[in-house]
């Protein structure tokens, strides 16, 4: 049943009906029984007036005259010897009951009899006044009809009534349905909550947050293909530039440092498509359900294998201490390795030649993962500023895309992870990795001192 207004009026029609139902026939039963009680009094007060007559009981049996009141009984008067004194018109000439006083139910030819017997013993008479069962049930079925043909017209009008009635109570749901309709597919604007009805209003206000969750998403595209595209124009107008000189130089001094220097833009312009890549896989492919348990070993021995050529180029090592080998976190390793991975080539990149980049394990508000260098490190202000899409520190002179910390971010966040940036002592930068406490299947060692 797909439609509300249908639903909401089978509803309450079903309940109606139950309730009509039962009243129906609980005044059904309490009618029939007043009625058979009247006209069990009818019978009686019948056969006590008959019996007041002055019927003479020694002469032939005559007709008895009665009221208006009696004429649609049959009466007998018999004498206590078995002889018949007296009767109305329409009575059977055999007796309506066996005699013994009050009511009985008695067949008589072909039909059915309720009978009540008053005995006179001063007078010698016994007088029975009966009712024909069968006008007696089409009269108790006549007034029932007359109740309930009524309360059945009524029922209908009420069904009418109950129709227009929750169509106009659903009146705001169409309305809202008909604004909906209206709306550009561009608009994001919300919905109007003040003529909304209470309840109604917290479907309003989920379709609001949607709403306003998508305009976030589509501003927060927007910003990303703008930025995305001015990234990408820099090192391709770097690569036409060196490329124009490497075709018209005749030095070849000139000529190998433009091919160099085009190598360098192919790189930058790899690294930033593949973070891009790498940040639309991680916000793209997010689904609900329990996490993998990844060990930190194979993970940690891809980082500092798949980074290796840029720590020496960059004449700079890779350490990790001894206590990470035994940890394992409840995260995808994909996205860990993603996230760990990141945060190494960051550190690579803008700490100083020469110096190191270290990762250790921790557990102090949550198992953490901290990646250290030995570099400037960035000033408290520039903190929130830098996880933001492409910004990069004012202060250094790398070619980085400024993605690494968001991608870093975005890869931990299924796991309810958070990127955490502290200085470092006596210098350089702290990245950490900070997940739930019940995430790790494997507790980590106790907090290591940062350097």
């Amino acid at each position: 049943m797909r439609s509300l207004r249908v639903r909401v009026f089978a509803l309450v029609a079903a309940v109606t009906m139950l309730v009509w139902a039962g009243a129906a026939v609980w005044t059904s039963l309490s009618t029939r029984a007043e009625v058979e009680q009247v006209l069990d009094r009818r019978l009686v007060e019948a056969a006590r007036m008959v019996a007041a007559l002055d019927v003479p009981v020694g002469t032939a049996p005559r007709r008895i005259e009665t009221s208006a009141y009696e004429r649609q009984l049959s009466c007998q008067i018999w004498s206590l010897a078995g002889r018949l004194v007296g009767q109305s018109a329409g009575a059977p000439q055999m007796p309506l009951a066996q005699g013994a006083p009050g009511f009985s139910e008695r067949r008589v030819g072909e039909e059915e009899w309720r009978v009540y017997t008053y005995v006179d013993e001063g007078r010698g008479i016994r007088v029975m006044v009966g009712d024909n069962l069968q006008v007696r049930q089409h009269l108790v079925t006549d007034m029932m009809l007359g109740l309930l043909l009524p309360a059945l017209v009524g029922l209908i009008a009420l069904a009418a009534l109950l129709w227009v009635g929750i169509a106009s109570g659903l009146e705001p749901l169409a309305r809202l349905t008909r604004d909906l309709k209206r709306r550009s597919s561009d608009s994001l604007a919300s919905l109007e909550l003040e003529r909304t009805p209470a309840e109604l209003a917290p479907v309003v206000a989920a379709m609001n947050g949607l709403l306003a969750q998508l305009e976030s998403a589509r501003r927060a595209e927007r910003d990303f293909v703008a930025n995305a595209a001015h990234e990408l124009q820099t090192p391709l107008a770097g690569l036409k530039t060196q490329a124009e000189v490497a075709r018209r130089a005749e030095d070849p001094e000139m000529r190998a440092r433009a091919l160099t220097q085009i190598t360098r833009s192919v790189d930058r312009t790899s690294r930033l498509v593949r973070q891009l890549l790498d940040l639309a896989r991680q916000e793209g492919g997010r689904s609900p359900g329990p996490r993998p348990i990844t060990p930190l070993r194979a993970v940690l021995n891809e980082i500092k294998r798949d980074y290796a050529a840029i720590a020496r180029s960059r004449d700079m090592e890779i350490e990790i201490a001894p206590e990470c080998f035994a940890c394992q976190f409840a995260i995808d390793a994909d996205a860990l390795r993603l996230a760990l991975g990141n945060l190494v080539e960051n550190a690579l990149f803008h700490g100083s030649a020469g110096k190191f980049v270290r990762i250790e394990c921790a557990d102090n508000e949550g198992p953490e993962l901290r990646v250290i260098d030995g570099g400037v490190g960035i000033a408290d202000e520039d903190k929130a500023r830098l996880l933001r899409r492409f910004e990069r520190g004012t202060d250094v002179q790398s070619q980085g895309s400024g993605l690494g910390l968001s991608i870093a971010e975005a890869a931990i966040a299924t796991a309810g992870g958070q990127l955490e940036l502290r200085p470092g002592d006596p210098g350089g930068l702290v990245a950490i990795l900070r997940f739930p406490r019940e995430a790790p299947s494997t507790p980590c060692p106790a907090p290591v001192g940062l350097r």
